[in-house]
């Protein structure tokens, strides 16, 4: 059997799959993720606790590195510690082997774990800081005041122009059963229709939500011509499939300056939409009467899309429980 270190306990072996690891992260380019992943898997191999794996996610995380890219260079400096065993382990004994494989699995394990919390923890503090920004801008925006100042600070782009949509949520079913955590459930069902307002809109739409509704609006000037934005019947069904309830919502479009305006006129429309029991759905301001209580030549009827997701509150529910 190949010897261990006096009053060590690393054997030869392990010894020089340190020194490897240490090899590896001085012949990497400096100043990269790959190589700072390299020093952080040796100085793990060593010892070292992973305080300094998660200084260097979180601060990956702020820089706008992808997860992958971070966990793929830690695993690439594991994996080349694989490959030195796997050569080296020709002719020595079995006990040196198994230990340096469980060597470079506790790595494995101590800078996957302590990078991916460090790195989702320090990505939710800047998604809350991002949306704090955004939703003082969106107050300013509805207001009519403070914009310019707002967006310096918070280096959100303004639109020349804005789709202003008033959203109507009624409350899920989860939220009226006795016994559960209302409150819970309510927040929940925003989390989810937050998130479903991503994709369909993108980064550059802003959004004022509370559990029971709000105001979000769309960007729709040249910078978002490459990629077209709009609320539409379709995409309203993307939010009531997210809610899991039938979401009712009035869009009109104008000048930045009329947000306040538009705001204003479209959540009246929305509340009168809502006391005269019109169906869910998305109704465009420029076809709604000022009196809604009965079909005015069909105008106040919802644009349909092409496919129904959820149309009453009683219909079967898709997917997860709010």
């Amino acid at each position: 059997m190949v010897g261990t270190h006096a009053g060590s306990g690393v054997t030869s072996l392990e010894s020089k799959l340190l020194e490897h690891l240490r090899c590896q992260a001085r012949g990497a380019l400096e100043g990269d993720v790959a190589t700072t992943t390299r020093n952080l898997v040796a100085a793990a191999a060593g010892g070292s606790p992973p305080a300094e794996v998660t200084g260097s996610a979180a601060r990956w995380a702020r820089e706008g590195v992808a997860l992958e890219t971070v966990l793929g260079a830690y695993h690439e400096g594991v994996r080349t510690g694989l490959e030195f065993l796997a050569d080296a382990a020709a002719g020595l004994d079995a006990d040196e082997v198994v230990a340096g494989s469980r060597l470079l699995v506790r790595v494995l394990e101590t800078v996957t774990v302590a990078a991916s919390a460090a790195y989702v923890d320090e990505h939710r503090q800047v998604a809350r800081e991002h949306q704090t920004a955004a939703q003082a801008l969106v107050s300013a925006l509805l207001s009519g005041y403070g914009v310019t100042r707002l967006a310096r600070q918070t280096g959100i782009t303004v639109a020349s122009s804005y789709q202003v949509v008033a959203l109507s949520i009624p409350p899920h079913e989860d939220e009226r059963r006795p016994g559960i955590a209302r409150p819970s459930a309510a927040r929940r069902k925003l989390r989810r229709v937050q998130a479903a307002l991503a994709t369909p809109l993108g980064s550059r739409a802003l959004s004022l939500l509370s559990t029971d509704g709000g105001t979000v609006l769309v960007p729709i000037d040249g910078a978002s011509a490459g990629t077209p934005l709009a609320m539409t019947a379709e995409v309203l069904e993307l939010l009531s499939a997210a809610a899991e309830v039938p979401v009712t919502a009035t869009v009109g479009a104008g000048d930045t300056a009329r947000i306040p305006e538009l705001a204003a006129r479209g959540h009246e429309l929305l509340e009168r939409l809502l006391v005269a029991g019109r169906p869910p759905g998305l109704y465009p301001m420029a076809d709604l009467p000022e009196a809604i209580g009965r079909d005015a030549a069909g105008y106040d009827k919802p644009q349909q899309a092409r496919s129904s997701v959820v149309t009453s509150p009683n219909d079967q529910r898709i997917g997860r429980t709010a």
